[in-house]
């Protein structure tokens, strides 16, 4: 029986959809950008896919050498799933997606789902480049280390290695900082942004990335203004 997923046209965008054109695919890969998860992580984080989908889905991406599986280091005994790269090729492709997709997000709906690591991985396409440091985020207890180099962040869940500096704070005090523009030394101020180490690493965290880009809501909202 011929795969639906084969649109037997000779085109790269045909071609990909072949490979990564059904549902739930592409929200893999973005989760797994974040660092290698178990099975168990990505059914908690994919609220409304399926136990059975996602076994399907993991096990179509492995034999398409999207993803791999291997053994986590001990004492922990679980399988990772993490990108393989001709899976981690798909970062641009999606970071592009989702710029053109956030002119269609204003305020959360009451059913959405809100995960931080999503969030950070947009600071990816905002960082205007240029700095060397390593910053830790811990949110609500969750921490995320971020790498900026010259022209790259690299975003993985998990506690930094050597962090610059570490900024601990609530998921709105987060929000506030990196997304909506409120001033980093007044949350501070406030108590609602706890910063350790270097000073010069946090201003430069402070400022490095673009404002947020507005959403087609927004934009409407000020042209009837």
């Amino acid at each position: 029986m011929e795969s639906r997923r084969n649109y037997k046209q000779f085109c790269g965008l045909a071609r990909a959809l072949d490979r990564v054109g059904e549902r739930w695919t592409l929200l893999i890969v973005r989760n797994l950008l974040l660092g290698p998860k178990r099975y168990s992580d990505l059914l908690e984080e994919l609220p409304g896919i399926t136990t059975n989908l996602l076994a399907a889905r993991l096990r179509e991406m492995e034999r398409l050498g999207l993803v791999a599986k291997r053994k986590a280091p001990a004492p922990v005994r679980a399988t990772l799933y993490e990108l393989a790269p001709i899976g981690r090729a798909l970062e641009p492709a999606l970071m592009e997606l989702a710029r053109w997709g956030g002119r269609f997000m204003d305020q959360p709906g009451k059913a959405d789902t809100l995960n931080m690591g999503w969030a950070l991985l947009s600071l990816k396409r905002r960082y205007r480049g240029g700095e060397r440091l390593v910053a830790e985020l811990v949110i609500d207890g969750r921490s995320f280390e971020l790498v900026l180099e010259a022209t790259y962040l690299t975003v993985t869940q998990g506690a930094a290695t050597r962090p610059d500096v570490t900024v601990r704070g609530s998921r709105d005090a987060i929000r506030a900082w990196l997304f909506l523009g409120r001033d980093a030394q007044a949350l501070r101020t406030e108590g609602a942004l706890v910063v350790d180490g270097s000073e010069s690493a946090f201003r430069a965290l402070s400022t490095t990335f673009a404002p947020r880009e507005a959403s087609a809501e927004e934009v409407a909202a000020r042209g009837s203004g």
